[in-house]
């Protein structure tokens, strides 16, 4: 219903690359640049600025671009909630996420989908970003949510929301007053990091060798398997940990974990929804079309 013009500049604006917007869009860059010219006559301004290869908006462009994210959002919530009323959908689907995922951001969203769609059946299965790209692979599962950076060339890799690893310590901890330490210090403590496999401990190996730190530099008491048993092995008030701050929100809140930031040194990552190349579920479609317009997702 929307022009498709408007489709065409927002995948351009986006990626901030023509070429990237015509095999995402699957047309030639030509026709891309055709439809960006349209757009730039209709409001007698430059959209973009180019430089040599690369682009970038103009103040017009970033002005067009809220209004054209904006729009799309209040035509897709049109969209769903209108189908939603003749909706008959019925099925399983099987879902894998990593386990920060499953455990802390999906429950809430799965309780409210399946109010919404009684008729489908949800099954999470909870593993580390390599199982679930196999399990997407072999078809396993439908749709999975991962932590990792991986990129597998038969998957496609689809942004879900923004996160952030933080530097946590139990009350009790000698430095649980202080406010920031800092990297050399992180050298010296206790730390408990994540099972081999996990995304959070791959993001935050990749974080510290961009400072020149390598995972072996660092004083690691334990590797464990999950956030909750990393909680747990803090109250022991002598090691630190590097959690998501998805996991630690209600011990943020009571005291029992506080964040010890370190200084010029942050852990931000975005979180992937991904599926396998040329597979289309329909269920699957269902249920990201359900967060996208229900929740403060990317």
């Amino acid at each position: 219903m929307l022009d498709y013009k408007l489709h065409v500049f927002l995948i351009v604006a986006t990626r901030l690359s023509f070429s990237k917007a015509a095999d995402e869009l699957h047309i030639t860059q030509p026709a891309i640049t055709r439809h960006i010219k349209h757009l730039e006559d209709h409001f007698n301004q430059r959209l973009f600025d180019r430089k040599g290869n690369s682009i970038s908006l103009t103040t017009a462009g970033e002005l067009l671009l809220k209004h054209v994210k904006e729009l799309f959002h209040f035509h897709k919530e049109m969209q769903f909630n209108m189908n939603a009323l003749i909706d008959k959908t019925e099925g399983v689907l099987s879902i894998a996420a990593s386990t920060t995922i499953a455990q802390y951001i999906l429950p809430e969203i799965l309780a409210k989908f399946h109010k919404q769609f009684p008729g489908v059946k949800v099954e999470l299965f909870s593993a580390n970003t390599e199982v679930i790209e196999h399990q997407i692979l072999n078809e396993e599962a439908q749709i999975g949510f991962i932590e990792g950076q991986a990129k597998n060339r038969e998957l496609s890799y689809h942004p879900f929301m923004n996160d952030e690893i933080v530097l946590v310590i139990a009350k009790g901890h000698p430095l649980y007053e202080e406010v920031s330490i800092t990297l050399d210090h992180l050298k010296k403590l206790p730390l408990v990091l994540r099972e081999k496999g996990s995304g959070t401990l791959e993001f935050i190996i990749n974080a510290l060798k961009k400072t020149q730190i390598d995972v072996n530099d660092l004083q690691v008491d334990m590797h464990l398997g999950s956030s909750e048993s990393i909680k747990s092995y803090l109250k022991a008030k002598e090691s630190v940990a590097f959690l998501s701050i998805n996991t630690v929100s209600n011990e943020l809140k009571s005291g029992d974990l506080r964040i010890l930031d370190i200084e010029n040194f942050t852990i931000k990552r975005t979180f992937n929804y991904i599926a396998k190349q040329g597979y289309k579920n329909e269920l699957a479609q269902v249920f990201l079309n359900f967060i996208t317009h229900h929740y403060n997702i990317m």
